[in-house]
């Protein structure tokens, strides 16, 4: 066998095996455990290790980089699947190993938890999930009222950080992470740099953002309850232009007039809380099938699964679906080899790809024509980035908790949320633990500070190259697909970027956004 066939048949065993994990996934997710298909995963990943490891034997000196590339996805695959699938400690493992064991299984109790509290948060009037109470503080005229809701998520909080002493779960976690971080790098650093961004200027580029909205909205102080309720004029004009029965209609609507029917690119929905299957703690899509280049020239797309849990509809609801509609229509666009079928390698990068569309829905224009009324501009501006600046706020709580884990993440948050928000300090509570995030995958909220950099300066060069393209396009998706979403890992994110930019992002772009909902 020829070296180039040695990997074609390894990548091919591969992409068997990512293929059942991924509807395995699905399947948990969605409450089926069918052993069946357990017991697949388990022997098509045996298979695609044996076919990986075999490519040790064979010489690689005649391989171009793509090749080289690949073998070193497949490698890196393998040994992550290694690690899952290695014996607890207690056997003869490496304290490396057992501090791995130890993170994952606080960071998997936390999730769970975390999962059961912010899917039934008693109100004292009736069970609702956090979404759904934060929605509602946004709606809500009574004052003293929006006290109450506010506190009533208290048991979500400690989910994850206990009494906020120092026998805090979550310390704990940021202790370990923290550890992890110095001996394997920051995700930080790794996003800034796969995006062509310089690490050392991430503090400073969210601080900025921060101190622009901060110039900008000015006013008086504001309770962490009336956050919600301040910036959410937006979700109180709107709230009944999205109900829940209609989410979907209008967010398929919406992506088929831009040429990507999530019918048509057969996207699977499971949004709404049902008997038998289990919480969803935070909305997410990801794969149920990779694509597949076939032997004649065609292809099988990519099938996407969007999971969330809600319960009221809104504006709020409707902009996540939106957004996780975004990661789907990403993934069903992805034409590429089979060790390149995957996410990009910057989390920032994919997060932003999914607000490409999901920053529509605050404009005025998309309102009017999807929602048949609309906001001012400053008004329904300011709701959308009002969730983008918290989220800087929680990258940055996580980037100096990291740098020193004996801060203490109640008086950090406190200090972010009062110097460029104007909300009034309270480190009492520990109100910032509302996050799943935070627990699942520490460090991840950059990406959602990240993110919305990128997105704006992406669709700044879009509509440049297209137009407006508010009430449709039916050419946007293709272009977009060709462009930017295509890659997987056959490309760096910075050199996606620099393909359509034709520079390094900037945070020039958004700065104008909250410019704009001054």
């Amino acid at each position: 066998m020829v070296p180039d066939d040695a990997l074609a048949g390894a990548e091919e065993t591969y992409l068997d095996a990512r293929d059942l994990l991924d509807r395995l996934n699905i399947a948990r997710v969605r409450g089926d455990d069918d052993l069946g298909l357990a017991g697949a995963a388990a022997s098509a990943v045996a298979d695609a290790r044996a076919a990986i490891d075999d490519l040790a034997e064979v010489d690689t000196a005649g391989w171009d980089s793509a090749d080289l590339r690949a073998l070193t996805v497949l490698k890196r695959w393998s040994a992550a699947v290694d690690v899952q699938e290695d014996t607890w400690p207690g056997t003869d493992e490496s304290w490396v190993v057992t501090a791995e064991r130890g993170f994952a299984a606080l960071s998997a109790r936390l999730q769970s938890e975390y999962a059961a509290a912010q899917g039934a948060v008693d109100t004292g009037e009736v069970i609702m999930t956090r979404l759904a109470v934060l929605e509602r503080l946004a709606v809500e005229p009574d004052a003293e009222q929006r006290r109450h809701l506010f506190l009533s998520l208290e048991p979500v909080w400690q989910s994850i950080d206990g009494d906020d002493g120092y026998s805090s779960p979550y310390r704990r976690l940021i202790e370990m992470s923290a550890r992890r971080w110095a001996a394997g790098g920051s995700p930080v650093e790794r996003n800034a740099r796969a995006l062509g961004i310089d690490p050392a200027g991430i503090d400073d580029q969210l601080v900025a953002i921060l101190s622009t909205w901060r110039a900008a909205s000015g006013g008086t102080p504001v309770q962490p309850w009336d956050w919600w309720f301040v910036s959410g004029a937006a979700s109180r004009a709107l709230a009944t232009t999205a109900p829940l029965q209609h989410l979907r209609d209008i967010n398929d609507a919406w992506h088929s007039a831009l040429g990507a029917d999530p019918a048509e690119l057969a996207v699977g929905y499971d949004i709404v809380p049902r008997p038998g299957r289990p919480p969803v703690p935070v909305a997410f899509t990801d794969f149920g099938a990779r694509p597949r280049r076939l032997p004649g020239g065609g292809r099988h797309p990519a099938r996407a699964w969007v999971m969330a849990a809600y319960t009221g509809g809104g504006l709020g609801e409707l902009t996540e679906l939106v957004h996780e509609t975004g990661h789907a229509i990403h993934i069903a666009a992805i034409d590429t080899r089979p060790a390149f079928a995957d996410w990009p390698d910057s989390d920032a990068f994919t997060e932003a790809l999914a607000e490409l569309t999901a920053l529509d829905t605050a404009e005025p224009a998309w309102q009017g024509h999807w929602l048949g009324t609309s906001l001012p501009e400053a008004v329904s501006l300011r709701g959308r980035y009002a969730d983008v600046m918290l989220d800087i706020c929680w990258a940055l709580l996580e980037i100096r908790l990291h740098a020193d884990p004996d801060l203490w993440p109640s008086e950090v948050w406190a200090e972010l949320t009062s110097t460029y928000l104007g909300i009034t300090e309270h480190p009492e509570l520990s109100w910032w633990a509302m996050r799943g995030q935070l627990v699942q995958e520490p460090g991840y909220m950059v990406n959602y500070a990240l993110g919305p950099i990128i997105a704006a300066d992406l669709r700044a060069a879009i509509r440049a190259e297209r137009g407006d393209w508010s009430a449709g396009d039916p050419g946007w998706y293709g272009w977009v697909s060709e462009h930017v979403y295509r890659w997987g890992l056959e490309r760096t994110s910075a050199e996606v970027l620099t393909g359509v930019l034709g520079r390094a992002p900037t945070a020039d772009a958004l700065l104008a956004e909250v410019a704009r909902a001054a």
